[in-house]
C-alpha cells in the first residue's frame, strides 16, 4: 500500500488588516520563522472586518502586497465564541497543509490572552505572541522602518469628539492622547488599517 506524502506544515497569522498584525507578522519575520499564512475572518452580509471595519476586499490587496498567501472565513455576526472556534477548526482541518502554530498581535491583555492559549490549547495548537509586551516606542520604532501607513480606521463612540477615522497614526498622534486611552487601542477604543506605499 503507497504512503501518502504528510501535508506541509504552515504557521497561521491572524490577520486583521491592522498596525497589531502587521507588528506581529515583522516580528515573527525577524526571528527567521517560516512565513505565515493569513487568516482573516469578516462578517458574510457586509464583507467587513468587524472591529477594523475593514472590507475584505482590502485585506485581500494587503495579502497580495505582502505575497503571503490569504485565508478568508465569512461568518454571520455577532458570533459566540464556540461557533468561531469551530470554523477556524474546520478550516485549519480541511486545509492542503498542517496547522500546529497560531500567530497573534495581541500587546497586553492578559485576559485574551489566556483565553487564545486556552481554548486553542485544547483544540491541540501552540499559540505565539511575538510582540507581547514590547514597548510602543519600539513598536513605534519598527513601524517608521517599514513603507507603510497607519490610518485610523474606526473609533469607538465614546473617543470619536478627540479621535477621528483617517488620522494618521504616529508618535504626534499617540501625544496627543489623554492618558485614559492605551497608545495602541487595546481596549477598543480605536482600530487601524495598515497603507502599504
Amino acid at each position: 500500500m503507497q504512503s501518502t506524502n504528510p501535508k506541509p506544515e504552515k504557521p497561521v497569522l491572524f490577520w486583521s488588516g491592522g498596525k497589531d498584525s502587521y507588528l506581529a507578522l515583522l516580528e515573527w519575520q525577524k526571528q527567521s520563522r517560516p512565513d505565515p499564512v493569513l487568516i482573516t475572518t469578516y462578517d458574510d452580509v457586509s464583507g467587513v472586518v468587524p472591529y477594523q471595519e475593514i472590507p475584505v476586499s482590502r485585506i485581500q490587496r494587503q495579502a497580495l502586497h505582502l505575497e503571503l498567501p490569504l485565508i478568508t472565513i465569512p461568518l454571520s455576526y455577532p458570533v459566540d465564541n464556540q461557533s468561531y472556534l469551530s470554523a477556524l477548526k474546520i478550516e485549519f482541518t480541511t486545509a492542503p497543509f498542517s496547522v500546529k502554530d497560531l500567530i497573534f498581535g495581541d500587546l497586553h491583555l492578559q485576559d485574551i490572552r489566556e483565553w487564545r492559549e486556552k481554548e486553542f490549547g485544547k483544540l491541540g495548537f501552540q499559540t505565539h505572541f511575538p510582540i507581547w509586551n514590547k514597548s510602543p516606542a519600539e513598536l513605534l520604532s519598527m513601524l517608521d522602518d517599514q513603507p507603510v501607513e497607519i490610518r485610523i480606521r474606526s473609533v469607538s463612540e465614546e473617543y470619536r469628539d478627540f479621535i477621528k477615522p483617517g488620522t494618521l497614526y504616529n508618535q504626534k498622534f499617540i501625544k496627543s492622547l489623554p492618558d485614559s486611552v492605551d497608545p495602541f487601542g487595546e481596549y477598543g477604543e480605536f482600530h487601524t488599517e495598515v497603507i502599504f506605499l
